[in-house]
């Protein structure tokens, strides 16, 4: 009878002892997929006419920390296109902890934008579920050393606008720019050689009360006084032959 108590006793304790050490095990066999918050790019200011490419980076506190498909060295890097909201894909666990990830944005090359740098920090509990052997998750985002809790990831980047120069010809009313030309040399014409143009008569001299003499008039007075004179030689002679006769 004792042994058979003994046997009992002993077959209840190796079932109790299996059945702790399989827990555990069971507990691991059954992993979660867990949604990690949505993200979205605000633009304001004066966006671009060409959408551009946003780069989101989640990235793992401790590399031996669970990761979306398609990480590459504890990054996972989502592309969003323009203002727009896309979701960070869903990580797996399969056994509790503590796990704190961040979330941040690379900056562009657009030289006209400010692009947010914040770091949003992300706190994932895996827990038990009461009652049961499932896991259960709670996830917590906060921005920066804000203590507020978010339900999504904001970026939110800003534009200056474009400057753009115009000539001053294509301003209304605004003075054109010419170029300095060189003046030609300046030839001065006559008058008279000016079609049309009235040639400059001198001005007559007043007149004189005495016109001197040339030299021209000096040399004729002589021949007049000689010619004068014989006549009237002439005459004396022909008056003297007339009296002669007469007597």
């Amino acid at each position: 009878m004792r042994k058979k108590r003994t046997k009992l006793i002993t077959g209840i304790s190796i079932f109790i002892t299996c059945l702790a050490l399989l827990m555990p095990v069971a507990f691991a066999a059954e992993p979660i997929n867990v949604a990690m918050p949505a993200v979205s790019v605000t633009l304001t200011g004066s966006p671009p006419q060409d959408s551009e490419d946003y780069e989101i980076v989640l990235k793992a506190d401790d590399p031996a920390f669970p990761m979306p498909e398609g990480s590459e060295d504890g990054e996972y890097r989502l592309i969003i296109t323009g203002e727009d909201m896309a979701f960070l894909p869903a990580v797996q666990f399969s056994s509790k902890g503590i796990y704190t990830y961040t979330v941040s944005q690379t900056p562009g090359s657009n030289e006209l934008a400010e692009y947010d740098n914040s770091l949003f920090h992300l706190t994932i509990y895996i827990t038990y579920a009461p009652g049961g052997g499932s896991l259960e998750s709670t996830v917590i985002a906060r921005r920066g050393d804000e203590a507020e809790k978010l339900l999504d990831l904001e970026f939110v980047n800003n534009y200056e606008p474009e400057e753009i120069e115009i000539p001053d010809e294509e301003v209304p009313g605004g003075e054109v720019e010419t170029p300095d030309e060189e003046e030609p040399d300046e030839i001065e014409l006559p008058d008279e050689d000016i079609p049309g143009a009235e040639a400059e008569t001198p001005d007559p001299p007043e007149e004189e009360t005495e016109v001197p003499k040339t030299g021209d008039e000096a040399l004729i007075w002589p021949y007049i006084v000689s010619f004068i004179g014989a006549g009237i030689l002439l005459i004396v002679l022909v008056l003297a032959r007339k009296q002669a006769a007469k007597e």
